[in-house]
């Protein structure tokens, strides 16, 4: 099968070279059995972001890279490839990656062996049993870590431990195809995608399962999240919560 790592990158230029060649040269071969493939959303990055990703596309042929006009926030990068990605390239999962070095590209094969197994939607977890957070965080960085996804999964009903992951694996046929990309039905454009996009997978039945993941720091730069992440996210399980559909279905393993 074709499956996809989408990353959205913003001056990212000191960072993504690397990741590009860890991905390719290092990880993908060792999941021979699929066809593996990485999509880049450039948010108009100043910095010549887009410049290395064509330097690496130039070395790996399964390297494309999309740009948009301009930043419009990590939620719209993500609908602008997954839509690229399934509809243009052949996708038959698609992997959401951080390009800011949080997450680590050995976990990559992991989440493939339980799609392997069957499963429609796999979460690299933070808050299970063997994953975790950066020990350095602040104690205020960590609870905000957790605030939104407990949030939602209080509200929502939601039988999933790190419901913000930004790591995550979807199965395209019957699932991530259906997923809203449109900016008219996508309830946010920044991290709160991941709060809607979840309650969907789960309200489509996706078989679903969590591994754990040890986040990483950034390797450079600052946190791009801000406090406006978080009533964004109150404001996604509160449309979600008060929308007139069937709840999440509860189909882990």
């Amino acid at each position: 099968m074709k499956i996809f790592v989408i990353i959205p990158t913003y001056n990212e230029a000191a960072n993504i070279g690397a990741l590009l060649n860890i991905l390719c040269a290092k990880v993908f071969k060792k999941i021979p059995n699929h066809r593996m493939g990485i999509l880049v959303v450039d948010g108009n990055s100043p910095d010549c972001t887009a410049e290395a990703v064509a330097a690496a596309s130039a070395r790996y042929p399964n390297i494309f890279l999309i740009k948009e006009k301009e930043k419009r926030g990590i939620g719209a990068a993500y609908a602008y490839g997954f839509n690229h990605a399934i509809k243009n390239l052949g996708a038959d999962a698609v992997i959401e990656f951080d390009g800011d070095g949080q997450h680590d590209p050995n976990d990559i094969p992991r989440l493939i062996a339980e799609f392997d197994n069957g499963h429609d939607y796999v979460i690299g977890s933070r808050y299970v049993a063997g994953g975790a957070i950066p020990a350095e965080w602040a104690l205020y960085r960590k609870l905000l870590s957790q605030l939104g996804g407990l949030t939602a999964k209080l509200i929502l009903g939601l039988p999933i431990n790190d419901a913000t992951s930004g790591f995550k694996l979807s199965r395209v046929a019957g699932f991530a195809e259906n997923l809203p990309f449109d900016a008219n039905k996508l309830l946010s454009k920044y991290y709160a995608y991941k709060i809607h996009w979840l309650y969907e997978m789960l309200r489509m039945d996706a078989k679903t399962k969590e591994v754990p993941i040890q986040f990483l720091e950034r390797r450079g730069g600052s946190s791009k999240s801000t406090l406006r992440d978080i009533f964004d996210s109150l404001y996604v399980v509160l449309a979600l919560k008060f929308r007139k559909n069937k709840s999440p279905q509860h189909k882990l393993s």
